[in-house]
């Protein structure tokens, strides 16, 4: 998704498999709070606090610019740039005038535009989806996939590759997409566990031109973006010229050259597209706060955005995670709802406090320094969030609570491995997914002596460190230290997935058996991967020596079986180094037209299925005719290896009919 070499993309993009697109903020569980001992919202200290903040924070985190626009009551309280729009030129960062790209923020407009279609009576948000399609969602799990569940991230779909079309192409727009392009694997029953989904967004946007008869851009252009006088935005694909003037650089450090464009598949994808000036956003949050009036505009009924606005997903019981299209993210007792996004060089963050009658929308045009595995762009909108609920929205001191007499059992049962319920099935994104766990993502709780548990850094990207909890009620834990809470979803009393506070969680993490995990078999592979190798490279040597000494040829059937397992080292190993190539040097699977190279290694892994047979054959000659025991172990391990190699590639979808990514 960002415009960086392929190699640096494909990193990119293994973080999102597990995540890392995952859109973050920390907060606490709502309690009542009627308590203001923090100054107060009004211009004068929120620009004094905003000039101190983001100069720091800009150059700290290297970041080129930043929008931001805070409102209050009814009207704009404040809107500054911070920072350069273009470092090349100069021109500053100017909340009217800088269009931004603000990724899956985006999805807050279409959420509006369904519910348009909702009040209109061409919508229900119970009714199986498949009812307005001109297409067919496959059935699965004995349950239809509603509009309700489209909006709570709850459909149950595998997450999917964003994927670029070649230079000078054109990318297909949304009906075309959609059509063409196999259903997302379904993984989960529809309700049952939350697992983001852009793929969930793009077929809300075209249920929204299905029943309306309008495309979907010019919908959003005549009914939501027209209307709310966002003059300087757009969900259209290429940008209309008109615009293209004012579009702020992308980068990934301000110190580099700017980020090239990404031609992504669908054009106007409802998911991520919306460009936009600050100035233009407040226009939506105003609406929002507003009972769904902006002017003399009514954008939403008001019975309409109560319903937007109330809970709709509590995936663990006592954590409320979302609205109807809003992430719910409760601090200091505050309801907070909004959406956060990324794509391109582009991080965007838009909250609001309904009670409150305030929001902001803060954006910025860079990458950042990496901190961790993020880049600095998520920490510096957590901290602004932080920091501005903090400030002007404090809560009471938190009350002390008791350690659970069941602490260290707990603690023992929910040890273990996670991943994301945000993920790939079915195909060889699983093993990319798997790789990605090991190296970046440690999804793993560890039980303390004392009862505690710890989580990894990545739960804490902000300041890089683990984390310890104490439970203080039944298989729910308060951060040691800190007010964020850790709750286990269990069955049977045994813990089967986990959220935090501290994250937006459109997706649980869920315990992995160890057959299954990251901690077994990426050792497993790597140390056959290493036999193997290890094999390749004697094989000259031993000839070397074998002449060097004056030994002569040596024939029979342990010499020519020896020689074709050696031959089968050299293709398993060759197989590996190609899905390297692949995956991070050709970013094949991010490119449209590119899936003959996934097909061709896949074609390489089949042959690795004789390579294993010729080894297991190997074995059985060797201990039939030699008479070194050297020879005989080193026979059986690397049969083995080459077994390995071949039950990853079955196991994690190396091998596979499936291509649907």
């Amino acid at each position: 998704m960002l415009g960086l070499s392929a190699s640096a993309r494909a990193y990119r993009r293994c973080l999102a498999v597990l995540g890392m697109a995952v859109l973050f903020c920390s907060g606490t569980v709502a309690q009542p709070s009627d308590t203001h001992d923090g100054p107060r919202l009004e211009r004068a200290d929120l620009e004094a606090w905003m000039n101190g903040f983001f100069p720091f924070a800009l150059q700290r985190s290297n970041i080129a610019g930043a929008v931001v626009v805070v409102v209050k009551d009814g009207r704009v309280l404040l809107q500054k740039g911070y920072g350069h729009a273009d470092v090349a030129r100069q021109i500053p960062m100017d909340p009217q005038r800088a269009i931004v790209g603000v990724g899956s923020v985006s999805k807050l407009l279409v959420w509006t535009a369904v519910m348009q279609e909702v009040e209109r009576g061409r919508l229900d948000l119970d009714r199986d989806i498949n009812d307005y399609l001109d297409f067919k969602i496959p059935q699965a799990f004995g349950r239809p996939i509603t509009l309700r569940h489209l909006m709570t991230h709850t459909a149950g779909f595998a997450d999917r590759v964003f994927k670029e079309v070649p230079e000078g192409s054109r990318p297909r727009e949304l009906r075309e997409y959609l059509k063409e392009t196999p259903v997302s694997a379904r993984i989960y029953p529809p309700g049952a566990m939350p697992a983001y989904s852009n793929y969930a967004t793009m077929l809300a946007g075209y249920l929204v031109e299905r029943v309306s008869g309008e495309r979907f851009v010019d919908y959003m252009d005549r009914h939501v973006l027209g209307p709310l006088k966002m003059e300087h935005s757009t969900f259209r694909r290429p940008i209309p010229e008109r615009l293209r003037g004012a579009l702020a650089v992308a980068y990934g450090l301000p110190t580099e050259p700017p980020l090239p464009p990404v031609n992504e598949e669908p054009a106007g994808d409802p998911s991520g597209h919306l460009m936009v000036t600050a100035s233009d956003m407040s226009h939506f949050m105003l609406a929002h706060l507003q009972q769904g009036r902006y002017e003399d505009l009514a954008l939403l009924r008001p019975e309409t955005v109560r319903l937007m606005h109330a809970p709709a997903l509590e995936p663990v019981p006592g954590f409320t995670t979302m609205t109807l299209g809003f992430f719910q993210i409760d601090r200091n007792g505050h309801r907070i709802i909004g959406h956060s996004g990324d794509i391109a060089g582009f991080h965007a963050d838009l909250q609001l406090l309904p009670e409150e009658g305030v929001g902001y929308f803060l954006a910025v045009n860079s990458e950042g320094v990496v901190h961790g595995v993020l880049p600095a762009a998520n920490s510096l909108r957590t901290a602004f969030f932080r920091k501005f609920v903090d400030r002007y929205f404090p809560g009471p001191p938190a009350l002390d609570e008791p350690t659970a007499p069941t602490a260290k059992e707990h603690a023992r049962l929910a040890a273990g491995e996670y991943e994301m319920s945000r993920r790939w099935s079915g195909n060889f994104m699983e093993a990319v997914n798997l790789i990605a766990r090991y190296f970046l993502i440690d999804v793993t709780i560890k039980a303390d002596p004392d009862g505690t548990i710890q989580t990894p850094a990545f739960f804490a990207f902000e300041n890089g460190r683990p984390q310890t909890w104490r439970e203080v009620g039944d298989f729910v834990w308060r951060e040691v230290g800190g007010n964020a809470r850790l709750a286990m979803r269990t069955a049977g009393g045994k813990p089967q997935a986990f959220m935090t506070s501290d994250i937006i969680t459109v997706m649980l993490s869920e315990k992995v058996p160890v057959i299954w995990s990251a901690a077994l078999n990426v050792p497993l592979l790597l140390s056959a991967a290493l036999i193997l190798l290890g094999t390749v490279l004697l094989w000259p040597v031993t000839k070397l020596l074998r002449r060097h000494y004056g030994y002569g040829a040596v024939e029979g059937p342990l010499v020519r079986v020896g020689y074709y397992t050696r031959l089968a080292a050299l293709l398993a190993v060759s197989y590996l180094v190609g899905w390297f190539v692949v995956i991070a040097v050709l970013d094949a699977s991010h490119i449209v037209g590119q899936d003959h190279w996934i097909r061709l290694m896949q074609f390489v892994g089949l042959l690795c299925v004789a390579g294993a047979g010729l080894g297991a054959w190997n074995v059985w000659v060797t201990w039939r005719h030699a008479s070194s025991w050297w020879a005989k172990v080193s026979s059986l391990v690397v049969a083995l290896a080459l077994l390995e190699i071949v039950w990853f590639s079955f196991a994690f979808h190396l091998i596979s009919i499936e291509l649907n990514y």
